[in-house]
């Protein structure tokens, strides 16, 4: 018997809520008490006060979901019954292109942030966690961006307990986390909702699926095809075919790590970062 797939569209006005259509839940955040932590105070809200299912998939997702994907809440079903006897995780990310072309988020999170780096392996040692984020590598089956992923409640435990570090130090709440910490998780960034620019700490919760789909084996990760999704505004997009290789070589070498499947990888982004190859 299939499992249950809970999909939760958070709302957070009346437009949004005229998003939540048949097959979706509604997760209530008209309120919205503390936007400057996005998706994660409602997402937490439900994770601490709610009892989950064992059995069952959950997934918390913005309004903006199927504009990006394509996919209805039914498709979403779906691909989770179609994995589920071998996957705990299931990954819909689109702008596959940052995804592609960067060795992992949180790479492709300091391009645009300088610092990211630099604060989150500083929140990971915090923890007991450390990790090093220059170096780890990530294929499309390991990168989520915008929370936008379905899993079982072990992995929702596990990414909640990550993020309720972050959580602390960010409220002020850990009084052994290390100096200087909260102000760079905290730090503004370019990204604005209105006029109030969104905090560091935001991306930083946005990357903790990726990090424990890359570092624990023990969750296992299935992503849809993330190439017929939107793919980013940049430049990046009039590359397809060579986001298609550098997502292949880094499956390929988490799969066998061969040096050559790295230096291959290298070689064409490279390539790309220089402006050598043709658009299109």
């Amino acid at each position: 018997m299939p499992s249950p797939v809970h999909l939760n569209l958070i709302v957070y006005n009346e437009a949004s809520r005229a998003l939540a259509g048949p097959g979706w839940g509604v997760l209530d955040n008209l309120a919205n008490p503390r936007p400057d932590w996005y998706e994660y105070a409602p997402i937490r809200r439900v994770l601490q006060e709610e009892a989950l299912d064992e059995a069952a998939f959950y997934g918390f997702f913005s309004p903006k979901f199927s504009a990006k994907t394509g996919l209805s809440p039914e498709d979403v079903r779906a691909f989770v019954h179609r994995h589920e006897a071998t996957a705990d995780v299931m990954v819909f990310s689109p702008q596959p292109d940052m995804g592609a072309f960067f060795l992992n988020v949180f790479e492709q999170g300091e391009a645009f942030d300088a610092g990211l780096i630099a604060a989150t392996e500083a929140l990971l040692a915090h923890a007991g966690r450390p990790v090093a984020l220059r170096t780890l590598v990530m294929d499309a089956r390991q990168i989520v961006f915008s929370n936008y992923f379905v899993a079982r409640p072990a992995f929702w435990r596990e990414w909640l307990a990550l993020n309720e570090v972050l959580w602390a130090v960010c409220e002020g709440l850990d009084p052994a986390a290390p100096a200087g910490l909260r102000e760079a998780l905290t730090a503004p960034t370019t990204y604005r909702t209105g006029e109030v620019a969104a905090q560091r700490k935001v991306f930083v919760m946005e990357r903790l699926a990726s990090l424990l789909l890359a570092t624990q084996p023990r969750f296992r990760g299935v992503a849809h095809n993330p190439f017929g999704f939107g793919w980013s505004m940049s430049r990046f997009r009039q590359h397809p075919t060579e986001a298609y290789i550098s997502d292949a070589l880094k499956r390929a070498w988490r799969e066998q790590p061969w040096p050559q499947y790295l230096q291959a990888y290298v070689t064409v982004r490279e390539r790309f970062q220089k402006g050598e190859l043709p658009a299109g």
